[in-house]
């Protein structure tokens, strides 16, 4: 007797998901709005979080070009202003 290889297995998971069969259950209105809210919910949550990540990766991007121009340049932007007393000479 042969084994069934992995593509008859693939096509048998696939039959058993996709064949019809008769489900005697029932959604109420409170079940559609329980999953709406959860979707909504979701979606919010997820863009938090996108943009917590934005902010991070932002900062990270314009922090090294200002390290990048600082060092090129010679000047920073802690420097004293010669003109407020603060430098000294």
């Amino acid at each position: 007797m042969n084994r069934p290889t992995r593509r008859d297995q693939l096509i048998a998971a696939t039959a058993f998901v996709f064949v019809p069969t008769a489900a005697h259950a029932y959604i109420d209105p409170g079940s559609a709005g329980f999953i709406i809210t959860s979707v909504l919910g979701f979606l919010a949550a997820g863009g938090y979080i996108v943009r917590g990540y934005w902010g991070r990766l932002k900062r990270r991007v314009f922090r090294s070009d200002r390290k990048t121009v600082a060092d090129g340049d010679g000047s920073d932007s802690t420097d004293a202003h010669p003109d407020d007393g603060s430098a000294q000479g």
